[in-house]
């Protein structure tokens, strides 16, 4: 069974604090304190966390605007870091993350920029090699360069100067990529400048030189130079004459013998008043002229033994019958199994003439 009362809530707390007697109004308010007390801290408690609330909302917010930022490119988006808590350091995360990013797309633009101009580069160096071989009776000429980057420090050239002459010319320039083909250029620019001239084919070989070596040391820097080596062969008398700037000495072949190609003087670009000096060579039927640059005879073995010139020689000497072409693939193929590695070092060039 159940019973119920009705009951005036001031009768009931009289009822009930009447047994304190004296102490029933102490007790009240005590309570009434601590009642007002607990709300005030339940109120800062609420404010607390809506102000906590707010800050996480707008951190959030700052996150979300931030991402959307760079969800459509734009990675220089920030978040403000207002803070130093979990969220603050997720903010510095975001904020490392996105800069990150944009250094590497901007570093990768660059890379891009430099491909286009290594590019450009090595379209305007091949139109500097020599596009159509001297038309001179008796003579055949071939010639490969392999770069070992994009754009080579090799330079090679065939200017025909009269019916009978013809001039042959190769070059090492110091350093690589871009910067040595613009030397390169230069040096190209040069060489045909003079030897184009009317009544270049009575100009001897060092004094040719002598003008290349005052050109480039008249316009590049202290740390710029060129090996160079010119040979200027006539049919008609079966001479060859040449100046060596510091460049290894390319040879003649015949019947087993060799004369390598070794007057001259120092390297081009270095001292502006040195005189060069011009070799001769009287040359017998069916030789091989021979020119190389530093790369083909420099591969290593295992055992660190560079291929070296008494091997490209030897190499030569072997296929001296066969044609320019073949001639010249046979020993760039020699350079290539000594060494025994796919990876090239430096530029390879050779140049081969058949003088029949």
């Amino acid at each position: 069974m159940f019973a119920f009362f009705t009951a005036r809530r001031s009768k009931l707390n009289q009822r009930i604090f009447a047994s304190l007697g004296e102490l029933s109004g102490a007790r009240v308010s005590q309570l009434e304190v601590i009642g007002i007390v607990f709300l005030i801290i339940e109120l800062v408690a609420l404010l607390i966390g809506i102000r906590r609330t707010g800050a996480m909302t707008h951190t959030i917010s700052n996150l979300s605007k931030a991402t959307q930022s760079v969800q459509e490119g734009n990675f220089s988006a920030r978040v403000p870091v207002e803070r130093r808590d979990q969220l603050g350091m997720l903010g510095e995360s975001f904020n490392s993350m996105t800069t990150s990013i944009d250094r590497l797309i901007t570093e990768q633009k660059q890379l891009q920029r430099l491909e286009n101009e290594i590019s450009i580069a090595r379209e305007v160096q091949d139109q500097l090699f020599p596009q159509n071989f001297p038309q001179v009776a008796g003579v055949e000429i071939e010639a490969i360069c392999r770069a070992a980057r994009s754009v080579s420090g090799d330079y090679y050239d065939f200017i025909q100067l009269s019916p009978t002459q013809v001039a042959i010319a190769i070059a090492d320039i110091s350093g690589k990529g871009i910067s040595a083909a613009l030397l390169m250029a230069s040096l190209q620019a040069a060489l045909r400048s003079q030897l184009l001239t009317p009544g270049s084919e009575q100009l001897s070989t060092a004094e040719l030189v002598s003008r290349l070596n005052r050109h480039l040391v008249r316009n590049t820097g202290d740390d710029r130079f060129a090996t160079f080596l010119i040979a200027i062969y006539d049919i008609s008398t079966r001479k060859l004459r040449y100046t060596n700037a510091g460049h290894l000495p390319g040879f003649c072949l015949w019947n087993g013998k060799g004369k390598h190609l070794d007057v001259g003087g120092i390297v081009l670009g270095v001292m502006e008043d040195y005189h060069y000096q011009e070799g001769c060579v009287d040359v017998p039927s069916d030789a091989v002229f021979i020119g190389y640059s530093d790369g083909l005879v420099e591969p290593e073995n295992a055992y660190g033994e560079e291929f070296g010139v008494s091997r490209l020689e030897a190499a030569a000497q072997r296929v001296r019958q066969a044609v320019p072409g073949a001639i010249a693939r046979s020993l760039m193929t020699a350079a290539e199994e000594w060494s025994g590695s796919p990876e090239q070092a430096d530029d390879m060039t050779v140049i081969v003439a058949k003088l029949k």
